[in-house]
C-alpha cells in the first residue's frame, strides 16, 4: 500500500525544509524573529496518528512532507494542521515548495488551501495554532513580509486578516502593532471583526501591549 512506500526523511542536515523554514545548514538562518506560544509536539504526533502517517516522511514522488503545527479538537477529533511539501529540483537549484492549511472535519472529510505568502520558499513561523472554542481554531503565522491570523473550522475557505508581527491576545481581543507605532490595532476573536484602535499608553496600562519579538 501507499503507506508502505512512504519512508522517514534522511538526517536533518540533508533535508530541504525543517519546521516550516529552509534548512539552515543549506540556506542560512532566517533573520525573522519568532513570536507566539510554544507549539506542542504531542499535538503534531496526535494529528499524525489520526491521519495514519508519520509527522515527517518522504512520499513516493520524492517530496519531504512535514506536519509543522497541528491542533486536535479533543471531543470530535476534528483536526487542523499545517504541512510543508518540499523537493529540490535535480536539474537546478530551485525548490518546489508548498505550505498548506488542512482541515479535517468530524466525518474525516479533508480540505486544504495554500497559506498567504510572498513566497513559500522563505518559509513561515507559526505563532499559534489552537482550538479556541468548539467551532474555531486560530492560526497565527509570520512569513517573509507579513503576519496573518486565520479562523478555521466554521467556514471554508478559512477567513483571515493581515496583522503586525507584534501581537497578543487577551479577553478574546487580538491586539497588534507595528514598530514605533502610536496606536494598537485590535480584532475581536474569533470573528476577526475590527475594533477601535487604542493608544499605546492605554494598551500598556491595561496589559494589552503586544511584546516586541526583537527585545532582549
Amino acid at each position: 500500500g501507499e503507506l508502505a512506500r512512504k519512508k522517514e526523511t534522511v538526517n536533518d542536515s540533508d533535508r530541504t525544509f525543517i519546521g516550516g523554514n529552509r534548512n539552515p545548514w543549506k540556506y542560512g538562518i532566517s533573520l525573522r524573529a519568532s513570536h507566539g506560544y510554544a507549539l506542542r509536539p504531542e499535538a503534531i504526533e496526535q494529528a499524525a496518528s489520526i491521519l495514519g502517517r508519520k509527522a515527517i516522511f518522504v512520499d513516493r514522488r520524492g517530496y519531504e512532507c512535514e506536519l509543522i503545527a497541528a491542533a486536535v479538537h479533543s471531543l470530535t477529533n476534528r483536526l487542523v494542521y499545517i504541512e510543508s511539501r518540499a523537493k529540490k529540483r535535480w536539474w537546478s537549484s530551485m525548490i518546489n515548495i508548498t505550505i498548506k492549511i488542512h482541515y479535517v472535519d468530524a466525518n474525516g472529510k479533508s480540505n486544504s488551501v495554500d497559506i498567504q505568502s510572498y513566497n513559500p520558499f522563505f518559509g513561515c513561523d507559526i505563532g499559534m495554532m489552537e482550538w479556541i472554542n468548539d467551532d474555531v481554531a486560530l492560526l497565527i503565522y509570520s512569513e517573509k513580509h507579513s503576519t496573518f491570523v486565520y479562523r478555521i473550522g466554521d467556514t471554508w475557505p478559512p477567513q483571515f486578516a493581515k496583522i503586525d508581527e507584534r501581537w497578543s491576545i487577551k479577553d478574546n481581543v487580538l491586539s497588534f502593532m507595528g514598530d514605533n507605532a502610536d496606536v494598537v490595532h485590535r480584532l475581536q476573536i474569533p470573528s476577526l471583526k475590527p475594533l477601535a484602535n487604542i493608544l499605546v499608553s492605554e494598551a500598556e496600562t491595561d496589559g494589552r501591549l503586544p511584546p516586541d519579538p526583537y527585545a532582549c
